[in-house]
C-alpha cells in the first residue's frame, strides 16, 4: 500500500501548491497553497482561478478513493459547483468516498477557507473507474 502522505504531488498539484495532510477514517484533507500558477484573474478582486478549483477536486477524490480502496483510480466524470469567489489564500480541501466498489469509486469533496471550515467556497463530485489488471 502506498503511504499517500509521503505521495509525491503530480506535477500540477506541485504547479498550484496543492498536498495531502491528514489521512481520517474515509476522508482525507489536502491543503492548497496558492502559488501564482493557481490564480485567476483580479478582478473584482484577486482570485482562484476555476481549473485550480477543479483540480483540487479532482485529485481530493482520487486520495479518499485510494485511501479507502487502493487500486489506481481514474477520473471519468467531474463535477464542481462554485459557491463564491475563493481568496487567494489557504483552502482546506475536505474528499469523502461515497462508493468504493469493484470498478467504480465516487467522492465528494468541499474546499472551504483553511481558517473557516464552515464557508464553503466550492462543492465537487467525481466518479472514478478501476482499471482493471
Amino acid at each position: 500500500m502506498t503511504d499517500l502522505l509521503n505521495e509525491k504531488p503530480s506535477p500540477l498539484d506541485a504547479a498550484i501548491g496543492l498536498v495531502a495532510v491528514e489521512l481520517l477514517e474515509n476522508e482525507v484533507v489536502l491543503r492548497l497553497d496558492p502559488s501564482p500558477a493557481a490564480l485567476g484573474d483580479s478582478v473584482p478582486r484577486p482570485f482562484l482561478h476555476g481549473g485550480t478549483l477543479a483540480t483540487c477536486v479532482d485529485t481530493a477524490g482520487w486520495y479518499a478513493l485510494e485511501h479507502t480502496s487502493p487500486g489506481g483510480w481514474i477520473a471519468v466524470d467531474l463535477r464542481c459547483d462554485f459557491l463564491r469567489l475563493a481568496a487567494p489564500e489557504p483552502h482546506r480541501v475536505l474528499a469523502r468516498t461515497l462508493h468504493a466498489g469493484r470498478t467504480l469509486g465516487t467522492a465528494d469533496v468541499e474546499i472551504t477557507p483553511w481558517d473557516d471550515p464552515e464557508r464553503l467556497i466550492a462543492v465537487g463530485r467525481a466518479r472514478y473507474i478501476r482499471p482493471r489488471t
